[in-house]
């Protein structure tokens, strides 16, 4: 042991007691190098902590009751000031979205709890979609950056497009592959062309049959873009009570509004007793 380091030293226990951080947990932000001992005593393997690092302790363990994850912290605990403000307001905003999507949630729970009314259902229509061809483009991404990536890989659609001298043909809609949900899902941007007379390379070009559809518009609610959650629910429950099945992924199209962005969403379908038309992506 050093006894010419002018900085008085704490051995784990004291450390654990002046920060109110367990011994185990310092040892997890040991392995983690978080926070590590300034000694470790090669014979006995007991870790000794300097008083200066006491401060740095109770930071530590005040960023664990924010229920920060040990990477966030480490980003914060070596970051400059600025920028260590700058993540903490960042963490502490997500988690400002994270309650007001829970506060959401408990309503539709309650909501489900208490089966909500007829009367309170969305209006659902009812459409023949015509045959489409679409250039696809595959991408990823979770709930609350699913408006931002579509329109991203649809700017890098259209430059696609041009690439390739193909020619639009209507608005592009978002295919759900997967759920949305708070992970990352499979969905694909879909540009509706003129068939071209050669299949061009560079791109993949998809041919969609016709299909009876159930719509359903959703109404602007945040800045980052609809619920589409409730509304995906209440599409499947009218595929239920009508004895229809769902035969493809449901669709967006995304509308831009004064008040936000109007989603529309189209669910193909057909009736049990109905051959499974053939020519589209199961």
């Amino acid at each position: 042991m050093d006894t010419n380091d002018p900085s008085p030293l704490l051995p784990i226990g004291e450390f654990a007691a002046a920060t109110q951080l367990s011994p185990k947990a310092l040892r997890l932000y040991d392995e983690q190098r978080l926070l590590r001992p300034a000694i470790v005593d090669a014979a006995s393997g007991y870790r000794y902590y300097r008083n200066d690092q006491v401060a740095l302790g109770r930071l530590i363990r005040t960023l664990r009751e924010m229920d920060l994850p040990l990477a966030g912290i480490a980003d914060i605990v070596s970051a400059e000031r600025a920028r260590a403000e700058a993540l903490l307001r960042e963490f502490a905003q997500e988690g400002d979205r994270r309650f007001a999507r829970e506060k959401r949630a408990f309503q539709a729970a309650l909501a489900l709890l208490h089966q909500v009314r007829a009367t309170d259902t969305p209006a659902i229509g009812e459409c023949l979609r015509p045959a489409v061809t679409v250039v696809v483009r595959p991408f990823v991404a979770e709930r609350r950056f699913l408006l931002e990536r579509f329109r991203g890989e649809t700017a890098r659609g259209y430059a696609a497009l041009s690439d390739a001298r193909l020619v639009p043909a209507g608005e592009p809609f978002c295919v759900l592959v997967d759920p949305v949900s708070e992970d990352e899902g499979r969905l694909e941007v879909a540009i509706p062309i003129l068939a071209p007379p050669a299949m061009p390379s560079g791109v993949a070009i998809r041919q969609i049959p016709p299909r009876h559809c159930a719509v359903l518009v959703v109404e602007p609610r945040e800045s980052r873009g609809p619920d589409l959650t409730a509304a995906l629910d209440a599409l499947f429950d009218w595929f239920d009570r009508g004895g229809y099945r769902a035969i493809e992924p449901p669709a967006v199209a995304f509308i831009a509004r004064d008040s936000g962005v109007r989603a529309e969403i189209t669910w193909a379908y057909e009736s049990p007793s109905a051959p499974v038309a053939s020519g589209g992506d199961p």
